[in-house]
């Protein structure tokens, strides 16, 4: 099998399993509290990680981890986790799942404001597409609006700021370093939310939940290897397969049949995310080729 086709494959069975995740974390919040949630998973996928660790002969630990644009790296990705989980767990999943993909518009955005990179006119069109598509999800001025929808739009902000973030971090850091201090900033930030909102948990919660960190970190090291493997022009479009599965998942399991307008906001952040990750692609091809 030709190496887009295999990365490709992966991509599909990495953003089921990440969508399968969510809708995990969608079930067990009518019981459990989003810090508990988060918690307990993060527990059992930070012990998961350590042993991969020590598996590879690694040290467990690393004082880069304490690196202070790493840190803030985190910071923004517990706050992102906390915004989606709980959007995921007050909206249709299919919905949060669509708005936090907004984030390679936003990062667009933040690119040229920020970073000062030239944006085509061409992208600054796929941008409005998107932020239309944002309008047909969210239906502002509709009956269907409420407030939790901004909850997984904050969540794609925070990714955008923990993307820029992490174009800053020193290269001498190691990714699983990087990754693991997440792990523990995101569950020990999930211990203290769980203080103020502890719920029972039974035998089947632990269960789930552990399933829940096999599947978002499976899907994450299966999602690294695509992308490192294939051409992300060819396995851009297969990204966006989660939402796919999670409108599935939202039919099958809560009876959620997206609206007109909602698939027509689907399809406009779906193009014009896939415009501006194709750009992104060609634009690193040209600079390795230089």
């Amino acid at each position: 099998m030709h190496a887009n086709s295999r990365a490709a494959l992966m991509i599909v069975v990495s953003m089921t399993m990440i969508s399968s995740n969510d809708a995990i974390l969608k079930v067990n919040s009518a019981e459990l509290g989003i810090g508990q949630i988060l918690f307990i998973r993060g527990v059992f996928a930070t012990v998961v990680f350590l042993s991969l660790i020590r598996i590879t002969g690694n040290r467990l630990l690393s004082w880069s981890m304490l690196d202070r644009l790493n840190m803030a790296r985190g910071g923004a990705e517990c706050l992102a986790t906390f915004f989606f989980v709980t959007g995921l767990s007050m909206l249709p999943i299919a919905t949060a799942s669509t708005l936090v993909w907004t984030s390679p518009i936003l990062l667009t955005v933040c690119s040229a404001l920020v970073l000062k990179e030239k944006v085509t006119l061409v992208r600054w069109f796929a941008v409005w597409a998107g932020f239309a598509g944002v309008l047909c999800v969210t239906t502002p001025f509709g009956s269907a609006f409420s407030w939790p929808m901004f909850l997984p739009l904050a969540a794609a902000a925070f990714v955008v700021l923990r993307d820029l973030l992490t174009r800053q971090l020193d290269a001498g850091i190691d990714s699983k370093y990087v990754v693991l201090s997440t792990l523990i900033l995101v569950t020990v930030a999930g211990g203290v939310a769980s203080l103020f909102d502890w719920h029972p948990v039974e035998f089947g919660h632990l269960a789930w939940l552990f399933a829940s960190s096999v599947l978002l970190s499976t899907g994450f090291f299966l999602q690294i290897k695509a992308i490192r493997l294939g051409e992300l022009s060819f396995i851009a479009p297969f990204l966006f397969t989660g939402i796919l599965v999670s409108v599935g998942w939202g039919y099958w399991l809560w009876d959620e049949i997206p609206t007109t307008s909602m698939v027509t906001g689907i399809a406009l952040i779906i193009g014009s995310g896939l415009y501006i990750l194709s750009h992104q692609s060609r634009a690193a091809g040209k600079a390795t080729r230089l």
